[in-house]
């Protein structure tokens, strides 16, 4: 029994050939048009997933909020020694 696995190249290869078949085709403003379209309603994440289902899909924990207003200055602004001018 074989089986036939794409490589990496071949897939690279065989998207170029349909992206340029697809410009051929169509034109490269359409072609950029739908792969804008695409990406913009493309599926997300909901805001309020439950931790549960964060772990079942392989997502990180949900990051607490930080407020700017929390932080330390010192924290933020590193401190550099002044050179002596000789």
């Amino acid at each position: 029994m074989s089986s036939t696995v794409l490589s990496e190249r071949n897939v690279i290869l065989r998207l170029e050939f349909s992206i340029a078949d697809a410009v051929h085709q169509r034109g490269l403003l359409p072609v950029i048009a739908s792969a804008l379209s695409a990406w913009w309603h493309r599926p997300r994440v909901p805001s309020q997933l439950p931790a549960y289902l964060r772990d079942d899909v392989g997502l990180p924990p949900v990051a607490e909020p930080i407020a700017w207003h929390s932080l330390p200055t010192a924290a933020l602004i590193p401190h550099r020694p002044r050179r002596r001018v000789s």
